[in-house]
């Protein structure tokens, strides 16, 4: 296509959906265990009002819509064990005892459990080769974040701990659903230091 080769010296440079990561600033050493995710999304039903024969529509209020974030599990890091300490961390007590029973998971102890969860998009990084031919490479570039979405007090909706299986030989998944009150947008949030 003609545009790939009229923007700047490199051409055209397309967002990937497999250049992501997810941060839990809460649960470490999860970041390369995310599979999927989706972005944040939101919806803002109209509200109508009805004159004569005409409908008037108005914007209504901003929702924002669950994320929903597929990991892999793993002996080390446990990925399930982590959501499983998250739970508890929130405040959640098994009911194995009457004291138990007056335990409660609130807002505040569920988000501390978890924190601003961060989806980043990054571009390829690279090799940094000085222009000389045949010289051996000087370092590597690191990759831009070009897009960091910050799911503002997020905490967990459900966790799924994946199926077993005796005739599959597929990875174990844990599917994890997140609510958050919203979602800020930064587009080059900065380099990736991992």
């Amino acid at each position: 296509m003609a545009f790939f080769n009229q923007i700047g010296a490199g051409g055209f440079q397309p967002k990937r959906k497999f250049r992501f990561l997810v941060v839990f600033p809460k649960l470490t050493n999860l970041t390369f265990m995310a599979k999927a995710a989706a972005k944040p999304s939101y919806d803002m039903s109209p509200s109508e009002h009805n004159v004569l024969n005409h409908v008037f529509k108005f914007p209504g209020i901003v929702k924002w819509e669950d994320v929903d974030i597929t990991l892999i599990d793993a002996v080390d890091p446990n990925t399930g064990s982590k959501f499983w300490n998250a739970l508890r961390n929130s405040g959640y007590v098994t009911p194995g005892s009457e004291s138990a029973l007056t335990h409660g998971v609130t807002k505040v102890g569920a988000h501390a459990a978890l924190g601003n969860v961060k989806i980043q998009q990054l571009d390829g990084g690279g090799v940094l080769v000085p222009t000389d031919a045949g010289t051996a490479p000087i370092g590597t570039a690191s990759p831009v974040i070009v897009d960091e979405w910050v799911l503002n007090n997020c905490f967990i909706k459900s966790v799924k701990w994946g199926e077993l299986a005796y005739d599959s030989e597929d990875l174990i998944e844990i599917n994890v659903s997140l609510v958050y009150d919203f979602a800020t947008y930064a587009p080059n949030a900065g380099t990736y230091n991992g």
